[in-house]
């Protein structure tokens, strides 16, 4: 667009606006603002803003404004609401809830007051007839105990998510048997689906509360959550108001959670806390009767106790006494005690006087009467008895292997029987004089010990070293055996004496030589001396002659040291050739002639006896040129 303004128009338009710049200057900047502040509406709230608290509290104290301002805003919220509904339910029901039910709420029974209640009808009649009606029902006995007990009780509370119908987290008391929450969750969105379809109920109509037998079940609606309750007996009318502050503080502090997973508010203490507080109950107050039943059987309780433990007591003293006087009277008649003092202290048996050394331990006598020996202080000092028990005892003790000794003492005199060594013997024969008690030592059926006997007959006897003593079996005396000369043994034998008071058995010693003796009959039966001719004997014969003269010596010695009466016949034989007078004569000679070789060589004549052979007539026979040896005892006289 072209300016149709002369040149000099523009000169004086713009020198107007330089001489107003001059005059106003920033008078204009200031006026521009205040336009603009005015024309524009954002300014204009903050403006506001800072005046406004002011300007209420100004309005609510005056009596005439503040009514006035009190209308505008109350239509202008019930507008709001009526709009929607809704979103101002959901904004307003965490906060103005709780404010308007805390004021009615009444503080509840704790859990252990129900405990209490269910112990104070454990052992009362009325406690058993429920106990068998609990046992027949199959419910807990706290459940039918708080059934009878109760006038309502919140058994179990769940916290279900009011579009998904999960259960989002749930409590219940302790006596109360636990439901399953996801089949509880399905009935009760069945239950809910089929009123809303049988009645033709609106969608954002809720169940509020259904009934089966002696349970209740109330549901307590929210915007985001449903708090399902189960009740038995009849709740008043503030436990519903009391569960519905319960669930507006859910909302409060974990509304925002209640659209998410399930597990994560079931996780939250808050929550359980908040859901335990629900658990709300009531007891009956109990009748005046019942408390006076109580008050009896306490006090009849308290008799009872005070009784058992009065007897406990009494019992308790009387088996101390029984047990101290039995322990008195074994050891007063235990050997080698003397009990000077005994009583009963603290718990504690104390036992106080003498004992000797050598008597039986105390423990071994407290263990005889099943005592505890913890129990038992002893105070014994030292002492020697006299008694004739601890006498025998102390004798043993320093005659020290005596254990095949029998000692008797009769207050006086003391006799010994058994063996005794030569010490011992001369340590009894001493003892009168240095004992106190014992007076006279009777030894006569004492005898020396075996070892030592042997020692000493073996000695007297100057028995050779093949020569063997030792105690017979029955140990009554000393038996002689082995191997000795017939005469030591015949000389020993005949001037034996009782050794240290063993008798001494030459028996088996006897025995022994006899076996040698019937031994050298056996081997000198039927010994032949051969001759050649006429009365000379053959080499051989010769020969054989000293073995048969030495023989016939040892046969002679032991029949005469064992008094064994032996003859030596000497029987003369011939050959058959001639006459018989003739053959009858040289076998005699023949027997003469080793009759006095025999009796050159040592032999004995008169254990010799010459006879004749038996001869038949014949033919030449040179093995009948001999003499038989023939030995034979004598019958005893």
């Amino acid at each position: 667009m072209t300016d149709s303004r002369n040149p000099g128009d523009r000169s004086e338009a713009a020198e107007l606006a330089r001489l107003r710049a001059l005059l106003l200057g920033d008078e204009k900047k200031r006026l521009d603002r205040l336009y603009q502040r005015v024309t524009e509406p954002e300014p204009r709230t903050g403006d506001v803003a800072e005046v406004l608290p002011g300007a209420m509290n100004r309005v609510a104290d005056d009596p005439v404004a503040g009514p006035q301002m009190e209308r505008p805003i109350v239509q202008t919220i019930r507008s709001a609401i009526k709009r929607d509904t809704e979103s101002f339910a959901e904004a307003l029901f965490p906060v103005l809830g709780p404010a308007i039910r805390r004021a009615v709420a009444d503080a509840l029974r704790s859990l252990v007051q129900r405990i209490n209640v269910a112990m104070e009808h454990s052992f009362t009649a009325k406690g058993l007839r429920w106990r068998l009606e609990a046992a027949r029902s199959g419910v807990p006995f706290g459940q039918v105990v708080m059934r009878h007990t109760m006038l309502y009780a919140v058994q179990e509370v769940f916290l279900i998510q009011a579009e998904s119908g999960l259960v989002l987290a749930s409590a219940r008391r302790e006596d109360t048997l636990l439901l399953d929450k996801d089949a509880f969750s399905a009935m009760l969105t069945a239950i809910q689906a089929f009123i809303q379809d049988s009645f033709g109920a609106a969608g954002g109509e809720p169940l509020r509360s259904a009934e089966l037998g002696d349970r209740t079940l109330w549901l307590i609606n929210g915007p985001r959550a449903v708090l399902a309750c189960v009740i038995i007996g009849s709740p008043p009318h503030e436990v519903r108001e009391q569960l519905m502050d319960a669930l507006e503080t859910l909302h409060s502090q974990y509304g925002d959670q209640f659209s998410g997973a399930p597990e994560l508010v079931a996780a939250e203490p808050g929550v359980n806390a908040i859901l335990q507080e629900t658990l709300l109950g009531e007891t009956v107050e109990p009748a005046q009767d019942s408390r006076r039943s109580r008050s009896r059987l306490i006090w009849a309780g308290a008799g009872l106790a005070l009784l058992l433990v009065l007897t406990w007591t009494a019992w308790t003293a009387w088996t101390d006494n029984r047990l101290e006087h039995r322990l008195a009277r074994l050891f007063e008649s235990e050997p080698g005690y003397v009990l000077t003092r005994h009583d009963m202290r603290d718990g504690q048996f104390h036992l106080a006087g003498l004992r000797d050394p050598l008597a039986r331990p105390p423990a071994v006598l407290i263990g005889e009467t099943g005592v505890d020996s913890e129990r038992v202080s002893l105070g014994f000092h030292p002492y020697q008895s006299l008694e004739a028990e601890m006498i025998e005892r102390r004798l043993r003790a320093a005659l020290g292997d005596a254990t095949n000794l029998e000692l008797e003492f009769d207050g006086a005199g003391l006799a010994v029987r058994g063996a005794l060594t030569s010490a011992q013997f001369a340590m009894l024969e001493n003892l009168p004089g240095l004992h106190p008690v014992i007076r006279s030592v009777d030894l006569s059926q004492a005898r020396l010990s075996a070892a030592e006997a042997v020692e000493q007959a073996r000695a007297q006897l100057s028995a050779p070293p093949s020569v063997a003593f030792a105690a017979s079996a029955a140990g009554d005396r000393i038996e002689v055996a082995g191997a000795a000369p017939v005469g030591w043994f015949a000389a020993a034998s005949e001037r034996s004496l009782p050794v240290g008071g063993w008798a001494l058995d030459f028996e088996p010693l006897r025995q022994s030589l006899g076996s040698r003796l019937s031994e050298l009959e056996r081997g000198l039966e039927d010994s032949v001396v051969q001759f050649s001719r006429g009365l000379r004997m053959t080499p051989d014969s010769q020969t054989r002659m000293e073995s048969l003269a030495r023989d016939l010596a040892e046969l002679q010695d032991l029949a005469a040291g064992l008094g064994v009466e032996i003859e030596i016949q000497l029987e003369g034989y011939a050959d058959g050739v001639g006459a018989a007078e003739k053959n009858l004569e040289i076998a005699m000679s023949r027997a003469r002639a080793v009759h006095s070789a025999l009796k050159d060589r040592g032999i004995n004549p008169d254990l010799l006896v010459l006879a004749p052979g038996h001869w038949e007539g014949g033919a030449a026979d040179p093995q009948q040129r001999k003499v038989v040896v023939q030995i034979t005892r004598e019958p005893a006289r």
